[in-house]
């Protein structure tokens, strides 16, 4: 008998060192595929009051760059062909970007398939996160030219002009940038080889939010900032498979196996050769 994963019932699972684990188990499993963003992330253990000491200031830094520079940092693009570009970049972590990098994962890498669970399940969270704030902070959009006002459910803060539509009054934070930030950290958790380009896709869509006018750079550097917390740990976790999991075998089947094992051991293979071929 098979449960979802297709692994029969008292099939056991090697964890990385090779000793047999249990479902029981699953933040021991997650810990035990480490990429090299992982791995870089755990050997920085500052305490906790550094790091969100580290990213007010840098939201501080974001709020004053949005003062003194207000919306001008927009670029005058002599051609529209790189207008255009530049808005198609500026759509990576959009779901035409999430749908070709799950086509090319499925394709490629078919056994890894339920990896897409953890970046769909990412994806939507934080954009329900992101919505959230938005409309609790309720911040002008740039063409306002007023950096501070803010008329949102939770701060009101400075004068607004009236007439306005949702879309003004939901500048902080980028939704886009948060997105972005979310499919780049997939991909170099999924593909390490892949980091710099990851890199520069979110660089791009933060870039092209602001000199097209469409946020502040504060808002870029929250959205950023959102994505990365909040992805980061559902991703790090394999938060989407265990739910899966968790729906199937309290709605479908109370008697199926966990697949997360399984995907866990994938992860390892896939890690495995990664590193095989980075020591060539």
């Amino acid at each position: 008998m098979h449960d979802i994963s297709g692994d029969s019932k008292d099939q056991q699972h090697p964890d990385a060192q090779g000793a047999p684990v249990t479902p029981e188990v699953p933040g021991r499993l997650a810990r035990s595929v480490r990429p090299p963003l992982v791995r870089r992330v755990d050997a920085r253990r500052l305490p906790w009051p550094v790091w969100v000491g580290a990213m007010l200031a840098l939201v501080a830094l974001a709020l004053v760059m949005d003062l003194m520079v207000g919306s001008a940092y927009r670029i005058d693009f002599f051609s529209g062909d790189v207008v255009r570009e530049l808005e198609a970049l500026g759509q990576w972590g959009q779901f035409s970007s999430l749908v070709i990098v799950g086509v090319c994962l499925c394709r490629l890498q078919p056994a890894r398939w339920r990896r897409l669970l953890d970046l769909a399940l990412a994806a939507g969270v934080v954009a329900l996160v992101v919505l959230l704030i938005k409309f609790s902070v309720g911040r002008l959009r740039p063409m306002h030219e007023l950096p501070f006002s803010f008329d949102g459910l939770l701060i009101r803060v400075g004068a607004s002009p009236g007439n306005l539509d949702s879309y003004d009054m939901a500048s902080m934070p980028s939704s886009h940038t948060s997105a972005a930030v979310v499919l780049s950290l997939f991909m170099i958790m999924v593909w390490p080889r892949l980091t710099w380009f990851a890199v520069v896709m979110a660089t791009i869509v933060a870039f092209s939010r602001v000199v097209f006018v469409a946020h502040w750079a504060g808002d870029v550097v929250v959205g950023a900032l959102v994505g990365l917390l909040v992805g980061y740990p559902i991703i790090r976790g394999f938060w989407g498979v265990r739910l899966l999991d968790a729906v199937w075998n309290r709605l479908v089947n109370r008697t199926s196996r966990p697949a997360f094992p399984r995907v866990v051991q994938e992860e390892q293979r896939a890690l495995a050769s990664f590193q095989g071929a980075e020591r060539d």
